[in-house]
């Protein structure tokens, strides 16, 4: 067992937060986040904790400090978004514990092992039977939980989706800073963030096309991408709604630079499927200046990249052929490529599992896959996927609310995009159920505001009842001498 410098970082972070305002709680568990590839503690076994993860048992406390066990107890009521997710975590560790073990050696799975000879070889198949992802990925799913019962609790007192915002533009600044840094990094031959990748193998520093494949803070550049589409999402529509729009764009433009420059085929799908969403999406019903910038952005880039086009057409014809060449090798032959068929294999080999297991799956970390949607079906079955696409649509598709105030409508609205985002990028690349930290804080904002006023204003009457006999009994037994009228 050993504690990393993450490890005291988190620490001494951690005991600060806990007698500082719960906003600094929300700012450094998004900030945390960024560093998905560090080790913070490493248990016996070589078991590396995350960061991240270190830091959600401040991040609980102090929730539980702040709003004490009714509050997270009630954001996990059968008539919240959070019941739903309860339900997932208690059948993906019902399943971790009991498919691989009911279903043993029926069938054969690309497993997560770090006992295994090689951890990262994702090559062998093997019979089913108990591993240890699953007990990690199990824990994860209760950690996804407790972060987003958590920060619903922050999201309840004032100026809880601003410091949610305010969370999101620094890890997006962040991840942005570490994007260039990289890039300027491997031009001058040195690796300035390999001392934040010390939990898996380092994958970056390649290159493809003559262009190096950035992954900042990631040990590879499609997590890097993963991670970087949040605060895309987030910032563009913070910026369409008006939201501090001078910070919000350059993050947003400092973000969908970096995705461009990635070279990866993950981003380049991810970012094209989600312009699509932003397209179709009604900004305008949160905020009435959101239809005009919208109209304004849409406007501005097809001006300029059919400028941009015509301008490398006629006089650039090199770059032509070398953009023709990059996208072939970046998407049009990415099926084809030697990552493409493995990915391919190991999404079929997962369905296949889903069909021997008859539809129950073979439970979280049994299997890698290359897509969230097949892990699903294939390590959740039917009945966790069902759990967890009712607490999806329950955060993303219920409506918000008008008489919020207008500020944390737009932060819900635009956290509902950022999760659109993850899920696109996810259900290319995704080989295990965790999605990390941001995505669940991004679903406590998103399904947050969604209480009709007349079942908001019978809890209020409620509150207000329960306070009137709490005085009247106070006042009562404060003053036990004074005589009772027998009137």
């Amino acid at each position: 067992m050993g504690l990393s410098v993450f490890g005291i970082i988190v620490f001494v972070t951690g005991l600060l937060v806990l007698n500082a305002p719960y906003r600094w709680t929300v700012y450094g568990m998004a900030t945390f986040a960024i560093f998905a590839s560090a080790s913070s503690l490493t248990l016996p076994g070589n078991i590396g904790i995350l960061p991240a993860n270190l830091f959600l048992v401040f991040f609980a406390l102090r929730a539980f400090n702040l709003g004490g066990g009714n509050a997270l107890g009630n954001v996990l009521a059968i008539d919240k978004p959070g019941f739903w997710m309860l339900c997932t975590c208690v059948w993906v560790v019902f399943g971790a514990i009991a498919f691989p073990r009911l279903f043993a050696g029926s069938t054969m799975v690309f497993a997560i092992d770090r006992n295994a000879i090689d951890p990262n070889n994702a090559n062998g198949l093997s019979p089913l039977g108990p591993v240890s992802g699953n007990l990690s990925q199990a824990i994860y799913c209760i950690g996804d939980l407790m972060t987003y019962a958590c920060m619903r609790v922050f999201l309840g007192y004032r100026g809880g989706y601003r410091a949610l915002a305010g969370a999101i533009m620094i890890v997006g600044g962040l991840n942005v800073f570490a994007g260039v840094l990289d890039i300027f990094s491997h031009a001058a031959g040195v690796d300035l963030l390999s001392a934040v990748k010390t939990q898996y193998a380092n994958l970056g520093g390649w290159e493809l096309g003559g262009l190096v494949r950035v992954s900042g803070t990631f040990s590879e550049t499609a997590a890097f991408s993963f991670f970087t589409m949040q605060p895309f999402a987030f910032c563009v529509n913070l910026w369409l709604l008006g939201y501090r729009p001078k910070t919000t764009g350059a993050i947003a433009i400092g973000s969908g630079l970096l995705l461009l420059l990635s070279t990866s085929g993950s981003a380049y799908v991810g970012l094209g499927a989600y312009l699509i969403v932003l397209l179709l999406s009604q900004p305008q019903r949160i905020s009435s200046v959101a239809g005009a910038r919208k109209l304004r952005m849409w406007a501005i880039m097809l001006s300029l990249g059919t400028l941009a086009a015509l301008y490398i057409v006629l006089f650039m014809p090199g770059v032509v052929k070398a953009l023709s060449d990059f996208v072939e090798v970046t998407i049009l032959s990415k099926a084809d490529s030697q990552s493409g068929v493995e990915r391919s294999g190991a999404n079929t080999q997962a369905m296949m599992n889903f069909f021997d297991t008859y539809g129950l799956g073979v439970g979280v970390g049994s299997a890698r896959t290359s897509s969230f949607i097949v892990v699903l079906l294939a390590c959740l079955g039917v009945v966790g996927t069902t759990f967890y696409l009712l607490f999806l649509a329950k955060c993303t598709l219920a409506p918000i609310q008008r008489h919020h105030p207008t500020a944390d409508r737009i932060v819900s609205y635009a956290a509902r995009h950022g999760m659109f985002a993850a899920l696109i990028v996810a259900s290319v690349n995704a080989p295990t159920f965790f999605l990390g930290p941001c995505f669940y804080m991004f679903a406590a904002a998103a399904g947050g505001l969604t209480m009709p006023l007349r079942v908001r204003g019978a809890i209020a009457r409620g509150a207000a009842v329960r306070r009137g006999v709490a005085r009247r009994t106070t006042s009562r037994y404060a003053r036990p001498s004074q005589p009772v009228s027998t009137s």
